[in-house]
């Protein structure tokens, strides 16, 4: 990508969480390579990601701009709660009187401690994630923002003590799915930036 920061318009489709249409967006190996590289490094150009898969830079520039119109990717700059200062990490289940959990998600949503905001089925209506400086700032968000909050009949919270794997970190993509070569056998032979080699991955799946 020449510019790193390039993204859907405002009016492109996004497909979240609980949205429609679902699997509307088919993937091939080189969708594949090219989510697989973003994740790593979101920064990457168009040219870097052409050299990396073996492409040209017309067929990487396509195909990104594609995966992101389509919103199967975003490239975007994820904070990292703990070095800026908000270390802990709490994860809340919310009862709401019936009627108004999406009144109550709204509210919630609109606190700037909390990143995120899930709708449920099951024993709780609502789950979300709040990050916290320390326990008094815990204590503080569980016994006040969440207390000034109408609505809400019970809480149950989580202290998440140490986090394995984030969701941007998931690669759905690959899911049920055959394993990818190594990127660095589908880069041999790669053509000048520009000129589609021959049997590149772009020219094999007629892009």
């Amino acid at each position: 990508m020449e510019d790193p920061h390039d993204s859907p318009r405002e009016d492109a489709p996004i497909v979240r969480q609980g949205s429609a249409p679902h699997g509307s967006v088919k993937l091939d190996d080189l969708d594949r390579h090219i989510m697989r590289l973003l994740r790593r490094d979101g920064r990457l150009g168009y040219a870097e990601v052409a050299r990396a898969l073996g492409v040209s830079e017309p067929t990487a520039r396509k195909r990104v701009r594609r995966l992101l119109k389509a919103g199967a990717i975003y490239v975007v700059a994820r904070v990292n709660p703990a070095p800026i200062g908000f270390p802990i990490d709490a994860v809340i289940g919310i009862r709401v009187e019936r009627g108004r959990v999406r009144e109550v998600g709204r509210r919630l949503a609109e606190m700037e401690k909390v990143a995120y905001v899930g709708y449920l089925a099951g024993s709780f209506d609502l789950m979300i994630e709040a990050f916290l400086p320390d326990t008094e700032g815990l204590f503080q968000f569980l016994n006040e923002d969440i207390e000034a909050v109408d609505g809400i009949v019970s809480t149950e919270t989580w202290h998440v003590l140490r986090t394995e794997k984030f969701n941007y970190m998931w690669e759905g993509e690959n899911v049920g799915r055959r394993d990818l070569e190594p990127r660095e056998s589908r880069a041999k032979g790669a053509a000048p930036a520009g000129a589609e080699p021959s049997g590149s991955l772009g020219e094999q799946q007629g892009t």
